[in-house]
């Protein structure tokens, strides 16, 4: 009779997955957030690789060769879904021990594709199944006994989707562990926000115990080792999670997200509402997201803001880095250079709502004014350039004083230190509001903020969108002919020849035209600031920089004055 596993002899097994393992080809893409798609770079370990770690569990207790022979034995049946769900059945039986009861393996069938039936399987918290986000371990199996041909590009697509829904439930999450069976072929894989990498396909022909041992290895992760945000903790299992800077300032997040990523690779920033206390009021926002610069950007700008005085700028009350993709692939040996993101905490305050969410044009309108002064004090007090003035980051906040302003930037991994500008910098900004220049190759300058700032007033003039913050997001609800279609490219030559058509002064009157019916009376509004950031000169708009002072301070002046006239007026 074979026994069940106790918690102590599943202790001897830790060490299996105590880092995660595992390759090379590029593959795929499945990357977003700003700048494109990103390829992802596959890593192999090599079946003697992962020996190395399982040979770790040759000398543990007699019991557990029991076990793995008696599960192994069964998994060249696995040839159909309710062969599958017995299997797992039967692993659950006789593998979790008593303080693991809370776990189980929940299996779906998938549509089929040709003759191969698929499976879904997932590693789950069996008393959170109906709580988004209870994922620990995802994985298919492929019931089909034709061996994998070399161009499988469809079937590894296919896969990374499903590490696609999970991170768009669990946004902050740091990595995520999946497993692909296909016939008798194994192979084990992690995703994290540079990229995917797996093992080299495992014979389970030949050792069929492999699979045991990889699901058993997955039981035995701990929360960190699993790929998930260990720095949001518990107080108890159920209750409200909170985060702590540096052992002293303790905010408490609620379970609702601000803002989440939906795609693999790249920043993955994920926002949530937060207070001092367990019953506060909300009035701070958390943000994880995975930088690619050494120094974070954000934190060290907004110290110099508030050092500086800059008005309209969120404010930075905590920060902590958590950990760096090199840390989580140490040991393994990549063929080529993989971008080193840096998992990153950072706590801000005021929470307001998004622009989007105006109650009224006339509120739009003062919140517009008072980002053109908030732009206007960070260039002129903090010398700092935003570089990403676009609807997600604008916010309407709360006022606690006649002085204080009623729009915030907020968001500044893209910002510039003018007083630290290197010889060639990146180009950045957000799809559908980058100014003309910079699509051009110009640097980045005070006007080209403003024009972003513009295009903002433009896309919510146009779609009228309360729901969208991503202008790819906002033209799904947008007729084909609409000019903005054009707007969004990656052919950033074709973009910026686009957008000055736009703007010349025949190509705005298409423009104007598009104006939904509640913001059609401010037309005349849209002329007054379209003049001001592209005045004709020799028949031609211009879109480049004014310097001189006084040009500079009308441009500010006129565009404030502009949205707070036509918001008395409204």
């Amino acid at each position: 009779m074979v026994g069940k596993l106790s918690s102590a002899t599943r202790g001897a097994l830790r060490p299996f997955w105590s880092i995660p393992q595992l390759f090379s080809r590029e593959l795929f893409s499945l990357g977003g957030g700003g700048g494109g798609e990103a390829k992802a770079c596959v890593i192999s370990l090599s079946l003697e690789g992962l020996s190395l770690y399982l040979s770790r569990l040759e000398s543990v207790h007699i019991i557990i060769t029991g076990i793995v022979s008696k599960l192994s034995t069964g998994v060249p049946s696995i040839a159909h879904f309710d062969a599958l769900v017995e299997w797992l059945a039967d692993f659950q039986t006789l593998f979790f021990a008593v303080d693991q009861a809370n776990y189980c393996f929940h299996s779906q069938p998938l549509s089929n594709r040709g003759s191969t039936a698929r499976t879904s399987i997932c590693l789950e918290v069996s008393d959170l199944q109906s709580v988004a986000g209870s994922t620990r371990v995802f994985g298919e199996f492929h019931h089909d006994s034709a061996p994998v041909i070399a161009n499988d590009d469809d079937d590894i697509l296919r896969f990374c989707e499903r590490a696609h829904q999970v991170f768009k439930v669990q946004s902050a999450r740091c990595f995520v562990h999946g497993f692909l069976v296909r016939g008798t072929t194994l192979e084990l894989w992690v995703f994290d926000r540079s990229g995917a990498y797996s093992s080299e396909r495992l014979d389970l022909a030949q050792r069929p115990d492999l699979l045991v041992r990889a699901l058993a290895g997955y039981t035995l992760m701990s929360g960190e080792e699993a790929g998930f945000n260990t720095f949001v903790k518990r107080l108890a299992p159920g209750s409200d999670s909170y985060v702590t800077f540096h052992q002293h300032d303790k905010f408490h997040l609620r379970p609702e997200l601000i803002a989440t990523a939906d795609y693999i690779i790249g920043p993955g920033t994920t926002c949530y509402m937060a207070s001092t206390s367990t019953i506060g009021e909300l009035g701070t926002v958390i943000k994880f997201f995975w930088r690619e610069d050494e120094e974070s950007t954000e934190v060290r700008l907004l110290q110099r803001a508030h050092e500086r005085n800059a008005w309209g700028v969120i404010q930075l009350l905590g920060y902590q880095d958590l950990v760096n993709i090199a840390d989580l692939r140490q040991e393994l040996h990549f063929p080529q250079k993989f971008v080193n993101r840096t998992f990153s905490c950072v706590a801000t305050t005021p929470l307001g709502r998004p622009i989007r969410q105006f109650t009224s044009i006339p509120e739009l309108l003062e919140v517009l004014r008072d980002l053109v002064k908030a732009l206007q004090s960070l260039y002129v007090n903090a010398r700092i350039l935003h570089r990403d003035v676009a609807i997600k980051n604008l916010i309407i906040t709360p006022q606690h004083s006649a002085d204080s302003p009623k729009g915030v930037l907020l968001d500044f991994n893209f910002a510039l230190d003018l007083d630290n500008v290197r010889p060639i910098e990146p180009m950045v900004g957000s799809d559908g509001f980058m100014a003309i220049g910079i699509l051009s190759g110009q640097r980045h300058t005070y006007r080209h903020d403003l024009e972003s700032l513009f295009y903002v007033f433009l896309w919510i003039a146009i779609a009228n969108d309360r729901v969208h913050d991503e202008a790819n997001d906002i033209l799904k609800g947008m007729p084909k002919t609409s000019r903005l279609w054009k707007w969004c490219s990656m052919d950033f030559g074709a973009l910026g020849h686009d957008k000055a058509a736009d703007m010349s002064p025949e190509g705005f009157e298409g423009i104007l035209d598009e104006f939904s019916s509640d913001f059609a009376p401010l037309r005349g509004l849209a002329k007054e600031l379209h003049a001001l950031i592209f005045p004709v000169r020799d028949g031609k708009i211009f879109t480049g920089t004014e310097k001189d002072q006084v040009a500079v301070q009308r441009v500010y002046d006129g565009m404030a004055d502009a949205f707070n006239r036509n918001a008395l007026a409204f």
